[in-house]
Order: C-alpha cells, then sequence, then structure tokens
C-alpha cells in the first residue's frame, strides 16, 4: 500500500482550521524559550500565544504559570481578552474549561501545591494549572511564588530590570515537570521596538541564544512527525490494524525524538505583518502605510529596526529618567474581575495630591489633546493624559476629565493653552471657553469644578523659544524650573509624541538658520495623529511654558526671538 502523507478534508473527524505559516512553524518547533518579533495584525496573543499556552498547559498539568503584563489595565484590557477569544476559537469554553478570577469548582484539579493567594486576576484550567496574571508595575508580589512557565505579550514595553526580579520565582517542582520541555520556559511576543516610543530592546539579547541547527532539526522531525500522525488517520479509516500498530509504534519512536531535540531549545524570530497577507489583503498595508507615515509603517507593518539620531530630536535632553513606571496603585484594580469593565480613576494613581489644585495643557484642533499635572514640591508630575478625534471635540473631552477626575477633592483646574485658542483661528471658536463650559457644568448639572483659564492675552510661543527652553528644563540646569516626571503608562501618548518630535533647521534669504518642529507628522490619519504626530507635544508645550519658569532660563541672547513661524 501506497503511503498517504494528505488526508481528506471532508472527513468527518477531520475539522479544517486556517493558520498562517508563523503559526505553524512555532507549533512544529515548540521550544522551552519563544521570543517572536512580528509585525501588527499576526494574531500574536489570540493564535500564537493561545496556542501555544494550551500546549504547555496539556503539558503540564497541575503546574502553576504566570502572564505578566505592564499593568493591570493593559492586562484586563488587551491580553486577557485576546487570550481568552484564542482559547474560545480553539474550542475551549468558560466554565468547562476554565473560570477566571474564582476558585475553581470542586471538578476541576487542583494545582500540584496549594494556591494560598486570592484567585482574583487568576485563571484556572480543568486539568489544574492555574495562570496567575502579574502587572510589572508591581512586580514584589508575585516574585515569591514559584512558576514553571512565564507568558509575557508586548514585551517591548516590559522593562527587562523587572523582569529580572520574576526569573527567580521561574523554579520549582522538578519531579514533577521536569519531563516537559516547556518546563521553566518563557513565551514572549512583541511587535518591533521603537526607541523613539521609549520601547525596551531587551528581547533582542535572547538572539544569540538560539541554536540554528538545533532549531532546524525540531522542525525537520516534528514534519516527520506530522505525516507519521497523517498516516495514522488514513490507515485507521482504513481499518488496517496491521498498519495503524506499525504506525503507532512509529509516532511514539519519532515523539520521543521530537522531544529530546526541543530540549533547552530557544526560538527568536523576526518576522512582518505580511504573514498574514492571505488574510489582511493588500488594502490593509495601503491603509496602514498612509494612515502610519513610511517610519512607522517600517517599524510596525515590516519589523524594521528604528533607526534613532540624537542630532534629529527635538527634544535632545529628555531621558528615560524623566518617565516613572511605578505610578500606579494597583490594590485600586484589585476590586474589578479580568473580565469586568474597568473604571479608570484618578485613585489609582500614586503621585497625586487630591487637596490640590491640577493643572492641564491643551492643543485644540480636528483632534484635542489635553495633559493633566499637578506640582509637587520640585516636580511637575504629567498625571493622565485625554484625547478627542473628530467629531468628538471639547465636550467629550472634559467629559473623559470629569470622569476620570470624579473623586478629586481640591476641584480647581488652571488651563494652559494655545493663545488661538480663545479665538480658534480656523472657525472663529472661542475654543478655551467652550472646554472650560463644559468642564463646570455638564448637562444642566454644575460638576463642582472650577477652570481658571490661564493663556489669556498670553504672547506667542515661538519654536525657537520652546526648543531652547526645553533644553533648560531637560536639562534640568536651572534652579526655580520643576523637574518634569512623566507617567510612561498613563501618558503614552505624550511620551510617543515627545519622542517622535524632530528638529527642522531653516534658513532665511540672508542665511540666517533658525529652529523649527518638523510637523510633518500632523498630515498622517487622524486616529493615528495622537500616537504618532506632534500634537500632544503641544499640549505639552502650553502646559510647561509659564512666564515664570521661562523668565529664569532666559539670558541675553540665549533665545532667538526672531524665529519667523509661529505654532
Amino acid at each position: 500500500m501506497s503511503r498517504k502523507t494528505s488526508v481528506n478534508l471532508n472527513d468527518d473527524f477531520v475539522q479544517p482550521i486556517y493558520a498562517n505559516w508563523l503559526t505553524i512553524t512555532v507549533d512544529l518547533i515548540s521550544p522551552k524559550d519563544l521570543y517572536l518579533i512580528a509585525g501588527r495584525a499576526t494574531a500574536k496573543t489570540s493564535e500564537i500565544i493561545a496556542k501555544r499556552s494550551m500546549n504547555v498547559i496539556y503539558d503540564m498539568p497541575r503546574s502553576m504559570q504566570v502572564s505578566v503584563s505592564d499593568t493591570y489595565v493593559n492586562a484586563m484590557k488587551n491580553v486577557v481578552p485576546a487570550l481568552l477569544e484564542g482559547w474560545n476559537r480553539e474550542g475551549w469554553k468558560e466554565g468547562v474549561h476554565y473560570v477566571t478570577d474564582t476558585r475553581p469548582p470542586a471538578s476541576f484539579e487542583l494545582p500540584y501545591r496549594p494556591f494560598k493567594g486570592s484567585y482574583k486576576h487568576t485563571i484556572s484550567v480543568f486539568n489544574g494549572t492555574l495562570i496567575n496574571i502579574g502587572s510589572l508595575d508591581q512586580p514584589g508580589g508575585l516574585a515569591g511564588n514559584s512558576y514553571q512557565h512565564m507568558y509575557g505579550d508586548e514585551a517591548r514595553i516590559l522593562k527587562q530590570q523587572k523582569l529580572k526580579k520574576l526569573t527567580p520565582a521561574i523554579r520549582g517542582e522538578y519531579a514533577h515537570f521536569g519531563h516537559s520541555v516547556y518546563y521553566r520556559g518563557r513565551t514572549f511576543t512583541t511587535d518591533m521596538p521603537n526607541l523613539l516610543d521609549g520601547d525596551d530592546e531587551w528581547i533582542f539579547s535572547h538572539e544569540k541564544d538560539m541554536n540554528v541547527d538545533q532549531a532546524k532539526l525540531a522542525l525537520q522531525v516534528a514534519l516527520v512527525l506530522n505525516d507519521i500522525k497523517k498516516e495514522l488517520i488514513n490507515a485507521m479509516k482504513d481499518r488496517d490494524k496491521i498498519k495503524v500498530q506499525q504506525l503507532k509504534k512509529n509516532l511514539h519512536k519519532w515523539t520521543a525524538y521530537w522531544i529530546r531535540c526541543r530540549k533547552g531549545l530557544t526560538f527568536f524570530y523576526v518576522v512582518s505583518s505580511l504573514v498574514n497577507v492571505d488574510i489582511l489583503s493588500e488594502g490593509f498595508f495601503e491603509d496602514s502605510l498612509k494612515a502610519l507615515g513610511i517610519e512607522e509603517f517600517k517599524s510596525a507593518i515590516l519589523s524594521l529596526k528604528v533607526d534613532v539620531k540624537k542630532g534629529e530630536k527635538f527634544y535632545p535632553y529628555l531621558g528615560e529618567h524623566h518617565y516613572y513606571d511605578d505610578g500606579i496603585n494597583s490594590s485600586y484594580y484589585d476590586k474589578f474581575k479580568l473580565t469586568d469593565e474597568i473604571e479608570e480613576s484618578s485613585l489609582a494613581l500614586k503621585y497625586i495630591d487630591h487637596n490640590a489644585e491640577l493643572d492641564a495643557g491643551v492643543d485644540f484642533g480636528d483632534i484635542c489633546s489635553m495633559v493633566t499635572a499637578q506640582e509637587r514640591g520640585s516636580y511637575l508630575y504629567c498625571l493622565k493624559e485625554f484625547f478627542t478625534l473628530a467629531p468628538e471635540s471639547s465636550k467629550e473631552l472634559a467629559a473623559k476629565f470629569v470622569s476620570f477626575y470624579k473623586h478629586h477633592k481640591n476641584k480647581v483646574l488652571n488651563l494652559y493653552y494655545d493663545r488661538s485658542g480663545n479665538q480658534y483661528q480656523k472657525v472663529k471658536r472661542d475654543w478655551a471657553n467652550e472646554l472650560k463650559k463644559f468642564i463646570e457644568e455638564q448637562n444642566g448639572v454644575k460638576t463642582g469644578w472650577k477652570v481658571n483659564l490661564m493663556s489669556r492675552n498670553q504672547a506667542t510661543i515661538y519654536q525657537e523659544e520652546e526648543y531652547n527652553f526645553c533644553k533648560h528644563l531637560f536639562g534640568e540646569t536651572v534652579k526655580g524650573v520643576p523637574k518634569v516626571k512623566i507617567d510612561k503608562f498613563g501618558c503614552k501618548c505624550l511620551r510617543s509624541s515627545l519622542g517622535l518630535t524632530k528638529i527642522l533647521v531653516k534658513s532665511d534669504k540672508k542665511g540666517s538658520r533658525s529652529i523649527h518642529k518638523d510637523k510633518a507628522s500632523e498630515k498622517i490619519s487622524l486616529k493615528m495623529r495622537a500616537m504618532y504626530s506632534t500634537n500632544f507635544s503641544d499640549a505639552f508645550k502650553y502646559l510647561i511654558f509659564r512666564k515664570r519658569w521661562v523668565s529664569k532660563t532666559t539670558s541675553k541672547g540665549s533665545l532667538n526671538m526672531s524665529a519667523p513661524e509661529v505654532l
């Protein structure tokens, strides 16, 4: 009888499922450690992590595993829903195969050792596996546990130093789980880290850990094993008992080979969004290029590294020390289950005084950007950002602000903005006063807020003035000018905008050179502007460019007041 290495997809016991070649390759190799950089829309969580985690769960029943995210908000809003979506597509059902945030039912197996913590932010699986959902803004609570496998999505925003603190926790119970290739393994996926956005590139350090020959061998053995499985299906369909017995022996032998060649294997791979081109279609890439611009398209879609040149930065002294990642009181989110709709609130902020006034910088337009902040001693803390995209406007922006800060006790907001906000040039609209009214009163009900418009009759802020002042501000060279601290989670768009903003040097007819801000990014798609344009950097400019601070940095000749372009 000739070998049959294909199966009939019309057979009742065959379920055809689409998977791109990347997902299939990862499934075939199934390494101990997976580090994958893949472009957007490659279903990294809902396909790759979901399927791989199911394999790990089946291979290590009753194990304890951990999934880490930068914050609980990101975990509960993005990572966990995508993971559960992938499980559901594979046939798992909530309440039957897994439960979240609660003690597992009596029908479930239990982990290899009693779980002593709260079941809040956990996923329990029917075979006794427990996955703890952890946040790196509170890593201390994770380090004391013992886990047999770790997962992490969006690895570019996970800080290596905090991940290192979890390394000792990936341990324990070799007698129970040492048989598994996945024991003490790691699974991390991400799109291409972008240093301009402040991403971390630690994932590239694992490229050297991959033994390419071992990975090739694992793939080759897996392909042989797959052919044997297909032959076995055909033999069972033909009811050839002798052939079935022979193939089962062969299957057992090659399965042992496959396990052996995967032991200790690291698989590191970089792939673009084109891996999913059959599903995404040509239009996705055309729309993405128009929306993102060529530089962001190279990084996010084509998975090409971004070349960062310090001399191009408009904010050259802006550094990692200007951001903080411990500004969340995660205890606030303990009351929410993984599947709950999260209510974000200023109550979760660590560096806020609810009894003190708030400040905000706002940039008006078809995208309205707001950065809220508070002075505390010698620091200016940028706490939270908000934005709206047309047709939304000041009414919706006000609603977002009031909702987030509804528990703030001293309801006084000092609003800084472009002077044209009092008479917006394009539509002849007093936008600043409009925002003030919407914050102070919503749907005919007083909110309790009092808004002080701080930019009435403000002088023009020239781009070269902003550039020179920010060198002092971020350089922290002048006494009396506060040190800026920006919440990297609460102000993601601001962080990206400041990092992406480039300098533009112009020369007039006389050869006199002046410094400007490159505004080309404000021509990209509206929905991408919050993250990838200069809009949020302008909101920040209005927030920090105050006379009492600027005057301390101004000396004769230090600012070129003749710069011709006005923001």
